[in-house]
């Protein structure tokens, strides 16, 4: 009886210093199903298979629910003055993200081109208000070559064009 109590005393003092009763989270989570969807105000991400953890705030609307918390980012509170479009990054494997900025409504139209002036992809964007979005375009199924980036706003005032690399 006494050497089995002096057993167990052992063994939790050896166990003590390490977490064997205690629950580690990682930040990070592979999961089977995830999507991201985003507009203008509103960006959403979700994944299928992961432990339900929720926060939930008022005030700018903040709700979440799982792992995602550690690596959330939020859109910037003040919007950059002015109007302003870029294109990121260069080269590009995956995706191409084209961020708009501006003070006022207006209508995009993003077209992504070959280097033989053929439209691969086209989407047109509209804003009623001040607007900020970072747009992701999937580029993994185009060759690897040059193609442009084009975003032109409807009324003239923005016209730029990028030249991206498709690796």
């Amino acid at each position: 009886m006494r050497r089995s109590v002096l057993v167990l005393v052992l063994i939790l003092i050896m166990c003590s210093g390490t977490n064997l009763f205690s629950q580690e989270l990682s930040q990070q989570v592979l999961v089977p199903v995830a999507g991201v969807s985003a507009t203008a105000t509103v960006n959403y991400s979700q994944t299928i298979g992961e432990t339900a953890i929720e926060i939930i705030s008022s005030s700018d609307y903040t709700f979440t629910q799982g792992f995602q918390q550690p690596r959330m980012t939020f859109l910037p509170g003040i919007i950059p003055p002015g109007n302003g479009v870029d294109v990121y990054p260069n080269p590009a494997t995956d995706i191409v993200t084209i961020k708009l900025f501006g003070e006022g409504p207006r209508d995009f139209r993003i077209d992504v081109l070959n280097i033989a002036g053929t439209i691969v992809y086209t989407e047109n964007v509209s804003f009623s208000d001040k607007y900020y979005l970072e747009k992701a375009i999937p580029v993994s199924q185009l060759n690897m070559g040059i193609y442009f980036v084009k975003v032109f706003s409807k009324d003239g005032v923005i016209s730029r064009a990028f030249k991206i690399e498709k690796m």
